[in-house]
């Protein structure tokens, strides 16, 4: 009988539920699980915005141009999406829409020696050229070496 009251013991021992607490409460578990699901959305984003990238760098600039719209139409917030889909603008000659997304830009980074570069380009072919000389010069402020921007700056004061 010893043995049977043994084993009654344990089986109960077995079937016990331990409870712990946790460091963190309910709602934090899911602003943690919905962290993952904004990670795979980021990757996906950089997926497309790379294939934007690609496509540009190729010279596909149809194909480019859909990817940087895309990209822009969800919200993306990487500069570079603004500063290049404003270049193929500049280079289609929507020069209105150009400048909006180059300095959007400048927006999301405000150092960018380059997007002030590619706005001073634009102010220089629609003829506004002391607003092109302060970009140039802040292009230059920022990046001291941009050699680009001391010539387009020196062609506009000659």
């Amino acid at each position: 009988m010893e043995g049977s009251s043994e084993k009654k013991l344990a089986n109960n021992k077995a079937s016990e539920v331990k409870t712990f607490t946790i460091p963190f409460e309910a709602d934090e578990i899911k602003d943690k699980i919905s962290i993952n699901t904004i990670n795979q959305s980021f990757k996906e984003k950089e997926k497309i915005i790379l294939k934007a990238f690609e496509f540009h760098s190729a010279g596909n600039i149809k194909e480019a141009e859909k990817y940087y719209q895309y990209c822009i139409s969800k919200n993306c917030n990487n500069h570079m999406v603004f500063a290049n889909y404003g270049s193929i603008l500049k280079s289609l000659g929507r020069l209105k829409e150009a400048e909006l997304y180059t300095r959007k830009a400048i927006e999301l980074k405000p150092n960018s020696a380059k997007a002030y570069y590619d706005l001073g380009k634009i102010h220089t072919v629609t003829n506004r050229l002391e607003e092109a000389e302060k970009l140039f010069i802040k292009a230059i402020e920022i990046k001291p070496d941009f050699s680009k921007a001391y010539l387009s700056l020196g062609n506009i004061m000659k």
